[in-house]
């Protein structure tokens, strides 16, 4: 069986990861390869490529998938596009609070809410180690303060270079990396016999070859944030460099300006600044 890569709707989009781990054994399984703890579900987790758009979920929970365990906890994944580190840590920590906070408190009875397990798979962010556990927790004793939240951050490229290659999480990674067809093709070459990565291609492919309804999902408020949000990091960067290219125009200009007062010909100050001559010559006195 082959992987039809699908250069849009990569392994890494978070729009087929919605899809994809909307399965339940899929799902617990890539939360036991990242916590460590083996779950069980009643049915399929909720995920924002099912939920409908008057879903109040939608509007209270902000994961891609996300779930309700039979002991009483709640487990979600994520799979996160580029933001700057600074905005990635406090949007982590923002939608993970999120999930305790719009939790119904009856009668002050605080000791019933439930435990949250958040997990961000962070697919371009590097960091030295390739999984990162957080909890609140005493900063002189370092003894967890409380278990209420727990923070998992997994970090694709160093899971790649540290890992076991015949752990579940190294094959996740391998996966999440699929940039182009060689590398799926290598992917099915290596991982194609396991089951783990057997389902993974079976589910992708399943996901992709209907690129109209995922282009549908991808079009929901939910999805259309997050595009938006990476779009405006970008454009601040275009905007920053446009900004100080203008700035060694304007230098330019300045020096050509000079150089005509000092009698030097348009033709080599055109040559001299990499300015078109008509520039130079349109800034004669």
């Amino acid at each position: 069986m082959g992987l039809t890569f699908n250069k849009h709707f990569c392994p890494s989009n978070d729009v087929v990861f919605a899809v994809m781990f909307g399965k339940r054994d899929l799902f617990c399984r890539l939360i036991q390869a990242v916590t460590g703890d083996k779950i069980d579900l009643d049915g399929d987790p909720h995920t924002q490529a099912t939920l409908r758009e008057d879903d109040v979920l939608l509007n209270i929970i902000k994961f891609d998938t996300f779930a309700p365990t039979q002991n009483k906890r709640f487990y979600s994944a994520d799979m996160q596009r580029s933001y700057k580190e600074s905005r990635q840590e406090r949007r982590t920590v923002y939608y993970a609070c999120r999930a305790v906070s719009t939790q119904n408190v009856d009668d002050m009875a605080y000791e019933d809410l439930n435990p949250v397990h958040i997990s961000f798979i962070l697919t371009s962010h590097k960091d030295d180690r390739p999984i990162r556990h957080v909890k609140l927790c005493d900063t002189e004793t370092h003894e967890v303060f409380d278990d209420l939240l727990t923070l998992t951050q997994v970090y694709i490229p160093t899971v790649i270079k540290t890992y076991d290659k015949n752990t579940d999480l190294y094959i996740f990674a391998r996966f999440f990396k699929i940039t182009d067809q060689k590398k799926a093709d290598t992917f099915v070459k290596k991982f194609g016999t396991h089951d783990l990565g057997k389902e993974l291609i079976l589910l992708y492919n399943t996901a992709v070859a209907d690129a109209q309804k995922l282009s549908q999902i991808e079009s929901r408020p939910y999805f259309l944030g997050r595009l938006t949000e990476v779009q405006l990091e970008e454009e601040r960067q275009k905007a920053r460099k446009k900004g100080e290219e203008m700035g060694e125009y304007t230098k330019a200009i300045k020096v050509a300006k000079n150089m005509l007062y000092r009698g030097v010909s348009p033709e080599l100050i055109a040559e001299y600044l990499e300015l078109d001559v008509d520039i130079i010559r349109s800034l004669r006195p």
